[in-house]
């Protein structure tokens, strides 16, 4: 009885804490955000008010633009990279049409050569189909960028609107945080309230700095490895690559396997391994790393993780990566401080 009683205590905690991610935590992300700001910053806030004897939001102030002034000037650096490298890809987009097609009539006359197959309507009918789909790009795809342009405009002005709002909230948080946490201290529920924040902060910190360690050295070991390799787009790919490494059941291997078995088809036998080669490499490293930067600190199997995070992403979208396993550990310190 005892059993099942635990059982639907933590089906009703789960189902609640879905509802409030999904469908309240979109409204409140910036102050959210703010909140995680301010936790973060008071203690060097602190520390430098002891000497400057400066006002808490005036020192946070310098700070923020500090950071944004930085995040500004790094995006700015790999966006400028990023798009001269999009733009090469545009330019000999030609150049690899014509690859691919010279792939496929290698594949073709080997199926002649081995099996006596008459392949002449497998080459037809692939070559329309990639026809089809360059003139699907030209027709579609270019125009609708162009069409589309004031909708990314909207974004941008979404996004300056948000960081605008997130400075204000940090602000004004930081200049009455600690007489706010004094008042709160007085309720009773505050007690509980912060000792699931607390663990909660230590076992999702650990598990976001995990993650980002992880993904950091994939995208540096395989930006590293095209560019030794001679890939004119090793940041453009070194990026792409390490972030779908982060999804469950994608892995580096999406995109590095099919180009080595290009680079073979093209008797470029020394850059297949290569690429072979960075596949495996990053492989071995998510294993090696991933157990213990995440599983064994969260104290949860890293096959649990791995399935949390894949519901995540049915659940949540793209951001089910992140809120699949906060949902997971938020559930259980839930139940732990009433238990």
């Amino acid at each position: 009885m005892a059993e099942g009683k635990k059982i639907l205590t933590a089906a009703g905690i789960t189902a609640a804490v879905y509802i409030v991610i999904k469908y309240l935590l979109p409204y409140v992300i910036p102050f959210f955000i703010a909140y995680i700001l301010v936790h973060l910053l008071n203690p060097l806030v602190e520390k430098i008010q002891r000497k400057l004897r400066w006002k808490k939001e005036i020192i946070v102030s310098f700070l923020l633009v500090i950071m944004l002034s930085l995040f500004i000037l790094l995006f700015y650096f790999f966006y400028c990279q990023l798009m001269e490298q999009i733009k090469k890809i545009a330019m000999n987009f030609d150049y690899y049409y014509s690859c691919f097609c010279g792939i496929i009539d290698d594949c073709c006359l080997l199926a002649e050569k081995s099996f006596g197959i008459e392949v002449d309507d497998v080459r037809t009918f692939v070559y329309s189909s990639l026809d089809h789909a360059t003139e699907q790009i030209r027709v579609y795809m270019v125009p609708n960028m162009v069409n589309y342009s004031m909708r990314y405009l909207k974004k941008i002005m979404d996004a300056g609107l948000f960081l605008l709002m997130l400075f204000v909230a940090v602000i004004l948080l930081m200049k009455d945080y600690d007489e706010m946490k004094g008042k709160l201290q007085a309720y009773g529920w505050y007690n509980h309230f912060h000792n699931i924040t607390q663990r909660m902060w230590k076992q999702g910190g650990m598990y976001m700095k995990a993650q980002m360690i992880i993904i950091f050295v994939i995208i540096l070991l395989c930006t590293a490895g095209l560019w030794f390799l001679g890939n004119p787009y090793f940041l453009v790919l070194g990026i792409v690559i390490g972030l779908m490494d982060a999804l469950p059941f994608i892995g580096t291997g999406t995109v590095l396997i099919p180009m080595a078995v290009f680079l073979l088809f093209k008797r470029e036998f020394q850059q297949a391994v290569g690429y072979l080669g960075l596949f495996l490499l990053t492989y071995i490293v998510r294993e090696f790393l991933e157990p213990r930067l995440i599983g064994s600190k969260l104290g949860v199997y890293p096959f649990v993780m791995i399935v949390v995070v894949y519901a995540g992403l049915y659940l949540y979208g793209t951001a089910g990566v992140v809120f699949g396993p906060v949902t997971l550990l938020l559930v259980m310190e839930i139940m732990r401080e009433i238990g």
